[in-house]
C-alpha cells in the first residue's frame, strides 16, 4: 500500500472514530504532501514528513502526539551498525576502493534504502570504510 493510501485510510478511520484531533492533523499532512500531486510517491512523502519533523524540532511547534503520528509514516531507521554492514557489503561486492567512488555508493544507498538512514552518518561511514579498509 502506498503511503498516501495509508494516510487517507487513517484519516477516514479517525473520522469514523470521531478522533477529531488526529483527523485534523492527518488532514494537515494530506494537504502538505498532496500540494504538488494528488498521488505523490512514497519517497516524496517521506522527505516531506522528515522536513515537517525537522521544522517542528527547530520551532518546537508540534505536540508529542503530532510527532508520533508523523513518525508512523516513516520507515524504520537503520542503526549505524546495520548501515555500516550494508555499506561494507556494497563496497566489497562492487569492488569500490577509492573515496572518489563515494557518490556511486550514496546513489546505491538512496536507490535501495531511501529514507532509512541519515545521509551524514552514511557519508562518514563510507569515508571511514574506504580509508581504513
Amino acid at each position: 500500500m502506498k503511503l498516501i493510501e495509508k494516510i487517507n485510510e487513517d484519516f477516514m478511520l479517525a473520522y469514523k472514530a470521531r478522533e477529531i484531533t488526529k483527523k485534523d492533523f492527518l488532514g494537515v499532512i494530506k494537504t502538505e504532501v498532496t500540494r504538488e500531486s494528488k498521488t505523490p510517491e512514497d519517497v516524496y512523502i517521506i522527505a516531506k514528513i522528515k522536513s515537517m519533523i525537522k521544522n517542528a524540532e527547530a520551532t518546537n511547534s508540534l505536540t508529542e502526539f503530532e510527532l508520533n503520528i508523523l513518525n508512523e509514516y516513516l520507515p524504520n531507521q537503520l542503526s549505524e551498525e546495520e548501515l555500516g554492514l550494508i555499506i561494507t557489503v556494497c563496497i566489497t561486492t562492487n569492488g569500490y576502493s577509492n573515496v572518489k567512488e563515494m557518490g556511486k555508493i550514496m546513489i546505491w544507498l538512496k536507490f535501495n534504502y531511501s529514507g532509512q538512514y541519515d545521509g551524514k552518518i552514511a557519508s562518514n561511514l563510507i569515508k571511514e570504510i574506504l580509508i581504513n579498509g
